[in-house]
């Protein structure tokens, strides 16, 4: 898009004027002898599936004045024309197309990432930035891209085997094997996007996405250890070994001492309180543990019923 062009043959004519528009653009790109700024023309040709041009007329003196406000009606009406002409042109259905970088498409959620590194490097404004300044910040926002996309396919895996919403208690070794699977995956996801820019750059942002998949590893580690109907087994241990010890006790009181003593009838009241109050405290604990406990004793007899089976068909075959 070119603004305030000045340079139409007939201002009347908007197809006329269309089709300068283009003998503009092939002007422009084309080769030449001088040297300067062809590095630049080469490198749009080779960013791009297709250039096109379109030269913009000057709004009107009106809009230059202070007190414009916007009106519409103020505007030049050639520079209306062109506008909605190019409008259009952009927003016509079957030129709306996904962006392709690499000949990948560009989706939504990676837009941002673009758009944030293009301000970016236009923020200073002390001038234009060269070619090879913008195909850095292309690449700086593409890295980003694929470490966020490598990292969301690991979570949403992950999620589905160790998320908060499962119920399972996973062994660490099988755990840890998902998660060397799912790795290798997930920076499948990331080769297939960092494909352009300087091999340092893409080792870093590499190094990145690793780092940051562990931390999530550790995290669904953490998830999946509170789920062990094991863990914290020294809160059972220890009222459950306070409970053992009163009942002992109090078994032993009543059948040695005297039915007639009052100390021995209030030590045994103590006692029963104490272990009462020690398997009632167990028993509260073995509730919010009722599912995991459930799952793990299902899977120790699925396991012996394999092994069972497996060792009788080994037995079996060894006799034949």
């Amino acid at each position: 898009l070119v603004r305030d062009w000045q340079h139409f043959e007939d201002e009347e004519n908007y197809d006329q004027m269309e089709q300068e528009m283009n003998e503009y653009l092939e002007k422009v790109i084309s080769q030449r002898e001088a040297e300067e700024m062809q590095d630049t023309r080469e490198q749009i040709s080779a960013c791009f599936d297709k250039v096109t041009c379109f030269g913009l007329t000057h709004p009107g003196m009106a809009v230059i004045k202070k007190n414009f406000q916007g009106e519409v009606s103020k505007m030049d009406e050639t520079f209306l024309n062109l506008l909605d002409r190019y409008c259009r042109r952009v927003f016509h259905e079957k030129n709306l197309k996904p962006k392709v970088i690499h000949g990948r498409e560009v989706v939504a959620a990676e837009l941002g990432s673009f758009i944030k590194a293009y301000a970016e490097m236009f923020a200073s404004g002390a001038s234009f930035p060269e070619a090879t300044t913008m195909l850095e910040a292309m690449s700086s926002a593409n890295n980003t891209n694929a470490v966020n996309l490598a990292v969301t396919d690991y979570k949403e895996h992950m999620s589905r085997i160790s998320g908060p919403k499962c119920s399972n208690y996973i062994r660490p070794e099988a755990l840890q094997e998902d998660h060397r699977q799912l790795l290798a995956k997930s920076l499948s996801v990331f080769d297939s996007i960092a494909t352009f820019g300087s091999k340092r750059s893409i080792e870093g942002a590499r190094k990145t996405a690793i780092d940051q998949i562990n931390a999530e590893f550790e995290m669904f580690s953490s998830i999946n250890d509170g789920r062990c109907p094991w863990a914290g087994i020294e809160t059972y241990a220890v009222p459950a070994s306070v409970g053992l010890v009163a009942y002992i006790l109090r078994s032993m009181a009543d059948f040695f001492c005297s039915a007639h003593s009052q100390t021995c009838r209030n030590s045994s009241e103590m006692l029963s309180h104490i272990y009462a109050a020690a398997f009632c405290f167990m028993f509260i604990l073995a509730v919010t543990k009722a599912k995991q406990l459930k799952d793990f004793f299902q899977s120790v007899v699925n396991f012996a019923k394999l092994f069972v089976a497996n060792g009788g068909d080994g037995g079996k075959a060894k006799r034949d």
